[in-house]
């Protein structure tokens, strides 16, 4: 079990529906705040990892920075959480690799570019985020290092009869693991179906796939599924 402490960049949140969202994404956090915010998570965790979440971790100004400092610390691992926009580009995947990310984990609304443009509000977001999952894994190939590439799907009310078909498309990328982040909201009557059936695709496809944000007993005999490899462990500020 890998454990990080997560270190949001911004105030709002990821990549999520555009019909549960609200308001605009503030300004990243200043790199000085959140070097400060990682040296204070390490000391409470040893040898935990770094997680760099939030408002798209791969858009902050002083990102490589941001990692090498995370790395002087003595993070064990570093991990950023993205809309995968940025990876797009190959030399930019490469460049992550080499600077010590060993995770990568790529956000997802929806199985095809229809359904997670519309959620995302953004064009060619999909085929975006795909295009850096390749590069990743790519870079990681030719570098020889290994690098977890990871799917995660904000699961609502707008995306949630699609969620095995967004679990299939993620294996066909070839990710390692695949997170279903719950919104609380969701009513567990009308959603466990359907979470049920995206774990059982995920093991017909070989890859394994891990639930939060549902409460005890939901999964039933799927209850293995609220496992994940990777701990995250949000720390006091």
């Amino acid at each position: 079990m890998l454990v990080f402490c997560d270190i949001p960049v911004g105030d709002a949140g990821e990549v999520c529906c555009c019909r549960c969202r609200g308001g605009d994404a503030p300004p990243h956090t200043s790199i000085a705040e959140l070097s400060e915010q990682i040296d204070s998570a390490l000391r409470t965790v040893p040898d935990a990892g770094v997680l760099l979440s939030g408002v798209d971790s791969l858009d902050h100004g002083e990102l490589g920075d941001l990692v090498k400092h995370a790395a002087r610390a003595g993070a064990s691992r570093i991990a950023l959480r993205t809309s995968g926009r940025v990876l797009a580009d190959a030399a930019t995947a490469r460049q992550l690799v080499r600077s010590g990310v060993r995770v990568v984990e790529v956000t997802f609304l929806g199985s095809s570019a229809q359904a997670h443009d519309a959620l995302a509000t953004t064009p060619g977001a999909f085929d975006t985020a795909a295009a850096g999952i390749a590069h990743v894994r790519a870079a990681a190939d030719a570098l020889g290092i290994r690098v977890a590439v990871r799917g995660r799907v904000r699961v609502c009310r707008h995306n949630l009869q699609d969620l095995p078909a967004t679990v299939m498309r993620l294996a066909e990328m070839g990710v390692a693991s695949i997170s279903l982040a719950c919104d609380p909201t969701l009513d567990p009557r009308r959603s466990v179906d359907w979470v049920r059936a995206a774990c059982d695709t995920g093991t017909v496809n070989r890859v394994w796939v891990s639930v939060s944000g549902v409460g005890d007993g939901v999964l039933g005999d799927r209850s293995l599924h609220a496992t994940d490899p990777i701990t995250i462990c949000e720390v006091p500020a």
